[in-house]
């Protein structure tokens, strides 16, 4: 089943997650999105989806490089920011440098 899922394009893998998660009894969502590594709400949406009439069209799916940017790759200077406020905000003995908390 893990397979299967994460072959499939974003759409799909709702859609499959909410089947599976329907042929289960109570506690059939939690164990599906945990199962396939996604959020209940993705589950949730999947199994909403199957009730609508609308098909699958093809085999659309996200273009690469979409969503969000990494932290990191947005503020490479993050590290040198966290530092100089970890060095503001240290609690020590103001008699002692060498004594911190």
């Amino acid at each position: 089943m893990q397979g299967l899922y994460s072959r499939l394009p974003e759409k799909s893998r709702r859609l499959y997650a909410g089947v599976e998660a329907l042929k289960l009894p109570h506690g059939g969502v939690s164990y599906i999105a945990q199962l396939f590594g996604c959020s209940r709400d993705t589950v949730v949406r999947g199994i909403k989806e199957l009730g609508e009439a609308e098909t699958l069209t093809g085999n659309i799916s996200r273009q690469s490089g979409g969503g969000r940017k990494p932290l990191l790759e947005k503020r490479p200077d993050i590290h040198d920011v966290f530092l100089l406020l970890l060095k503001e905000h240290t609690v020590g003995d103001p008699m002692d440098e060498k004594v911190r908390l």
